[in-house]
């Protein structure tokens, strides 16, 4: 069966630095950083937090149905559908793609809390605000969609396999649009406390100015851990064009692969393996790539591995491609992280700019490419870029997006 082509028609970002997806690309662009003190938890260190209240103009019956990454989704994917701006008939045909890591385990950790009287009960249901799939289904329910509403538990990498599961229903004949992102909110003291056992986050810095996270920073030290939701309306070209829709950008490849070796240790096989996939599903060859947005968490193992990886995949036109990560501005996201970094590269592609990495310092032998540092860069030539997600637990994801012209 022929492959159909699949564009991008509607984007929704919520982000630390930005609640809207241009005005959170243009801070990415600005070298903004939304990596602060929380405004109202001790958390003993710096986070990525969405300030806003994302329950206004909600029914209270129905807020107490919704853990905090189910609002994060549902206020990226309200930003998608009225971009995408579908009609009531094409909504119910729309297939819903979602990924979290952990999903509503904000609401299931207060539970646990409330029932040893150790914070106060609050008036939430907590079976259907903890579900994985709960975002999915809302989303879901509010388009009256009949199609399929599906959820992806694969860490880090989520976001990006919703996305890429979603290109491929529609690639393949199975559907003609769909809605896929992923969403994540874990910022609460026990949480963070799970996290700070691996070792994997940065101290705070005792001068703001160096940043967080500096991803393949010689000095780098970790990530920091953040909320957000990215969704994103794809639809074959020709069910877009049929409507009088203006695609954003084609999402033309898709890789996945799994590292098979560790459950915490990154692989440069298995990551390379996955770029290899989406490269060859995409029908490119390493040198049509001109933007890698990489997973770079910022931790000393985990950056040097995707380099390694890189230089596997692209060869001699890895020291000349641009490659930057967006987590020293907005940390990581967790399952939301591939989604949002997701649909930056489909902007990317699509405005011609590259997000720098902020808080870059050279000088790590084994991350020598050229990271974009400190500024955006310009390049209205840039026609095909992909985005990296690497997950916990070796589960890799790539996606390929093409300039539409």
């Amino acid at each position: 069966m022929k492959h159909r082509r699949v564009v991008v028609t509607g984007l929704g970002l919520t982000t630390p630095v930005g609640l809207s997806t241009q005005a959170a690309f243009d801070a990415l662009m600005a070298g903004q950083c939304g990596i602060k003190d929380h405004p109202r938890l001790a958390l003993g260190r710096r986070v990525g937090h969405i300030d806003a209240d994302l329950t206004f103009g909600e029914h209270p019956m129905q807020v107490r149905q919704m853990d905090r990454t189910t609002l994060l989704a549902r206020h990226a994917a309200t930003q998608a559908l009225g971009q995408a701006d579908l009609t009531a008939g094409q909504q119910t045909r729309t297939g819903v793609f979602y990924g979290t890591g952990i999903g509503g385990v904000s609401t299931f950790t207060e539970a646990i809390e409330a029932f040893h009287h150790l914070t106060p009960k609050r008036p939430i249901l907590a079976v259907p605000a903890t579900m994985p799939n709960a975002a999915a289904a809302l989303i879901a329910q509010t388009l009256k969609s009949m199609a399929e509403a599906q959820t992806y538990a694969t860490a880090c990498s989520a976001g990006a396999v919703a996305i890429g599961e979603a290109f491929r229903r529609l690639r393949d004949g199975y559907l003609d649009v769909a809605i896929a992102g992923g969403a994540e909110s874990i910022l609460i003291p026990s949480i963070i406390a799970a996290w700070e056992q691996l070792r994997v986050l940065s101290p705070d810095p005792a001068d703001p100015d160096t940043g967080n996270c500096r991803p393949f920073s010689r000095r780098r030290a970790g990530f920091a851990l953040s909320e957000g939701a990215a969704m994103m309306v794809l639809e074959t070209l020709s069910h877009a064009l049929a409507r009088g829709a203006t695609p954003i950008a084609e999402i033309c490849g898709y890789g996945v692969s799994n590292d098979g070796t560790h459950p915490l240790r990154p692989d440069h096989i298995g990551q390379a393996l996955a770029m290899q996939r989406c490269l060859d599903d995409a029908g490119l060859v390493p040198a049509q790539v001109g933007y890698i947005n990489a997973h770079a968490t910022g931790t000393h193992v985990g950056d040097r591995i995707e380099t390694l990886a890189i230089k596997q995949v692209f060869g001699a036109h890895a020291r000349s491609l641009p490659v930057s990560s967006i987590k020293g501005a907005v940390g990581h996201m967790i399952g939301a992280a591939g989604a949002v970094e997701a649909a930056v590269t489909a902007l990317s592609v699509q405005q011609g700019l590259i997000a720098p990495t902020l808080f870059h310092e050279a000088g790590d032998p084994d991350c020598d490419l050229d990271y974009v540092p400190g500024q955006a860069r310009r390049v209205p030539t840039l026609s095909v870029a992909i985005s990296n997600s690497f997950g916990m637990g070796g589960n890799n994801a790539v996606l390929a997006f093409r300039k539409f012209v």
